[in-house]
């Protein structure tokens, strides 16, 4: 961007802004629109109130710039700002009208050669699907913005270029690119702090993506600092988000979770269509911790979106439908075409969704599929995940010595990227594929990942590891107490209870048997005094009512 036109006060706002200070920065384009209203202090007017929190009326206020650039024939600046609205209609789930703000951008260059070309590429490379077209928008935004000597724009379209490598399955080159980025922006190439923080969100979430945890953590701490120390709400809303990733991967779901809590809060009184990641993050959470009904509300209104669809998936297979969760896992993956990492996130609960169906072929396919990705890309989280996929695949084709070796690469893998829960399953793995041949190694492996999933509150997989050691003779132990007269295992069934299920699907999903789960049905009907299920599930749903208040 050019000199701001507008006198003083509007080169001081921008200054302002500059410096990330909102409020100062939105008084002075507010006095300076007053004496004459120009693009200029209408563009950054909308800016800063965006930064502010007051989204709509940010828009609105460049909505209105963009016009007034058109009209003074500033092709780059209209560019530039229609991509941004069309970016936030994106996000807040309005895809025709961000459809129709990227055409008004491209309209606007149409014929010209100038920096707002650069900028519709960016964008161009954030609506299309396919990630080799996307790559390629991003490359040709970087070679206008060195061509026009656009600071902004070429950072902005480093750190995107720099992400599709990274999802790619290039990640040495994908993060050499971000840090790049980075490094041009603090070095101060930057003016414009929302390029900041876009290539701030660029590098953590690609880190993230690709287990690269002590990385991530580390942009994280500085992006969190930087949106409180400048109270960015909508920055502050999704980095949260991606920072909860990185705790629930490392096992600190207590923090996770009133990360995700925050983010939740920020989403809904600022940008309600933003929080569909951060839904599914909690859900997933949920869905680990046994509280199915939870997850069911969480994603309840979001089934359409992308980010939901894992969490459904999972959530799909906990409570015993395989063949809707398969049927979502496909479809993400349709739409992940030449998405590595993303592919990867969406293979491994293939995998095990295809197993829950009886269809071993189909699950061969997809651990097939997901080591292509683990050999193409190096990323040790591919790989740790491709080989609990062979633990799960060998185990249930009868090749207990396959998945041993499997499930031991893959525990060491999970242990050194210091992931508990997926630590504690590919132990779990392990101990599945010994219970034949050394059934006391296989007991301590059971034990080991039982305490691990304990201490991290994952009810799921704890159900699952006493299933291996009743398998084995021993006995797991009665759950704690909850409230009331209810046993922990109780409530969990009656929630279960409340969510519709038959003592089939409720055996199905905690590991046990049919006669086991209607013993613990016939009891809670008992403590509770009421005749029937339906009067139990209502119970169910009054409680989780009083709890969630």
């Amino acid at each position: 961007m050019g000199a701001p036109q507008g006198g003083v006060d509007c080169r001081e706002g921008w200054r302002e802004l500059e410096a990330a200070r909102w409020a100062p920065a939105r008084d002075a384009f507010e006095v300076s629109l007053a004496e004459q209203e120009t693009p200029d202090a209408q563009d950054g007017l909308g800016l800063a109130l965006w930064f502010l929190g007051d989204i709509e009326e940010g828009i609105a206020i460049r909505e209105r710039a963009f016009e007034k650039y058109v009209r003074c024939e500033r092709c780059s600046e209209a560019a530039r700002v229609a991509v941004w609205i069309s970016h936030q209609y994106l996000l807040s789930g309005r895809a025709s009208a961000a459809r129709g703000w990227l055409s008004r951008a491209e309209r606007a260059v149409e014929g010209l050669g100038c920096e707002g070309q650069g900028w519709v590429a960016v964008e161009l490379g954030r609506h299309t699907g396919n990630l080799h077209e996307r790559t390629e928008h991003a490359r040709r935004a970087m070679d206008i913005a060195r061509e026009c000597g656009a600071a902004d724009l070429e950072v902005f379209a480093l750190s995107l270029l720099g992400r599709l490598e990274v999802a790619a399955g290039r990640l040495e080159e994908g993060m050499r690119l971000l840090e790049e980025a980075m490094a041009a922006a603090a070095a101060g190439r930057v003016r414009n702090v929302h390029t900041l923080a876009e290539a701030y969100c660029n590098l953590i979430e690609a880190a993230t993506s690709a287990g690269e945890w002590e990385r991530a953590a580390e942009w994280c701490a500085v992006v969190d600092e930087f949106a409180r120390e400048h109270d960015t709400m909508p920055l502050l809303g999704s980095c949260r988000t991606i920072h909860a990733d990185v705790l629930l991967a490392r096992g600190r779901w207590s923090e996770a979770e009133h990360a995700l809590e925050s983010a939740l809060d920020t989403h809904a009184r600022y940008v309600p269509a933003m929080g569909a990641p951060t839904a599914a993050t909690m859900a997933e959470l949920r869905v680990r911790q046994g509280r199915l009904a939870e997850a069911e509300r969480l994603l309840s209104g979001r089934e359409e979106h992308p980010s939901s669809w894992r969490a459904l998936a999972l959530l799909r297979i906990a409570d015993g439908q395989p063949k809707m969760a398969t049927a979502l896992l496909e479809q993400g993956l349709a739409a992940a075409e030449g998405n590595a990492v993303r592919a990867t996130q969406l293979l491994a609960p293939l995998v095990d969704a295809r197993l829950a169906c009886g269809d071993t072929t189909g699950a061969q396919a997809a651990a097939e599929q997901l080591a292509g990705h683990a050999r193409d890309s190096a990323i040790h989280l591919v790989e740790a995940r491709a080989d609990l996929a062979a633990a799960h695949v060998a185990m249930a084709v009868g090749r207990p010595d396959d998945a041993a070796a499997a499930a031991r690469r893959a525990l060491a893998a999970f242990s050194r990227l210091a992931m508990p829960l997926d630590t504690g399953e590919a132990r779990l793995a392990l101990a599945r594929a010994l219970v034949a041949s050394a059934p006391a190694l296989a007991r301590d492996e059971a034990r080991t990942a039982q305490a691990a999933f304990r201490e991290l509150g994952a009810a799921r997989a704890m159900d699952a590891a006493a299933a291996v050691l009743r398998e084995l003779g021993e006995s797991t132990g009665a759950r704690g107490r909850s409230h009331g007269e209810l046993t922990a295992r109780e409530q969990e069934v009656l929630g279960l209870v409340g969510h519709g299920m038959s003592n089939a699907r409720i055996a199905q999903t905690l590991f046990i048997s049919e006669k086991t789960a209607g013993h613990h049905v016939s009891h809670i009907l008992s403590k509770l005094g009421v005749s029937n299920r339906a009067e139990a599930a209502a119970h169910a749903v009054r409680a989780e009512s009083v709890r969630s208040e």
